[in-house]
């Protein structure tokens, strides 16, 4: 089974790979012509579940109750490139925060420019919080984002901790917090793999929206007590379905 799950891993990974930028050159074209952000949502959504069809990954999803109408900050932990396929599977309506290497990439890069898609350079952190200056009109229309606090990938599931830039952008634009936790993701394909999902046919992945945090009544100075309260509702998460499962692991 592993022969067959590596083959279709390799074949996968080719053709998701050209399917990407076709699918970047169609979002450029709808840019040009279009302009609609429920259609560059599609796009997105479309874009999350065919990478996780094409390596065997299923996807369950709970929590979509508690995603709060207009604007939102979605905070989630990263141990995974599949965290943002899962992401966009579950819920499309809103736009990342990703490294700036990558808008470097030719017609890639141009479409996560075209749909908003918020450049961060990590080393620089004059110019990130530019960044979420800028985006804060866009809050102020009810776009929603989702920024990993932790600032990069985690080398497994658990969580790093919290930089404090995505709780000023939430104060700052008058957004809820949004926790977000991912499980499942880094067994797909964790940091420094290259082929997902080569060793199994099949994974799931968890993405469970936790309930929204206000950030009416912090000021910036109290960035930190926000950040850890969004902190320890993820961890006591992470917690409860760790032990949710060691029954079963004690069946096996």
């Amino acid at each position: 089974m592993i022969v067959f799950s590596f083959l279709r891993s390799l074949l996968a990974s080719a053709f998701f790979l050209v399917f990407t930028f076709l699918w970047s050159g169609l979002a450029i074209l709808e840019s040009w012509f279009v302009q609609n952000r429920d259609f560059e949502s599609w796009i997105m959504g479309a874009w999350g579940k065919l990478g996780l069809q094409v390596f065997g990954v299923r996807l369950e999803v709970k929590g979509l109750e508690n995603i709060p109408e207009g604007a939102g900050l979605f905070v989630f932990n990263h141990a995974s490139f599949f965290d943002i396929f899962a992401m966009l599977a579950a819920y499309r309506h809103f736009r990342f925060g990703a490294k700036i290497e990558l808008f470097k990439i030719p017609i890639f890069g141009k479409a996560m420019r075209v749909f908003g898609i918020l450049p961060i350079a990590r080393s620089k952190k004059e110019e990130v919080f530019r960044v979420y200056q800028e985006a804060q009109e866009r809050a102020k229309r009810g776009e929603k984002f989702a920024l990993s606090p932790e600032g990069k990938r985690n080398h497994r599931e658990s969580l790093l901790p919290f930089k404090a830039g995505p709780f000023v952008f939430a104060i700052n634009a008058g957004m809820p917090v949004v926790p977000v936790v991912i499980r499942g993701a880094h067994a797909v394909m964790g940091k420094g793999k290259y082929l997902p999902n080569w060793d199994r046919w099949s994974r799931k992945v968890f993405v469970e929206y936790l309930p929204a945090i206000s950030s009416s009544g912090y000021s910036i100075d109290q960035r930190g007590d926000l950040q850890e309260k969004a902190y320890q509702a993820m961890q006591a998460r992470f917690i409860s379905a760790e032990l949710g499962e060691k029954p079963d692991k004690m069946k096996k």
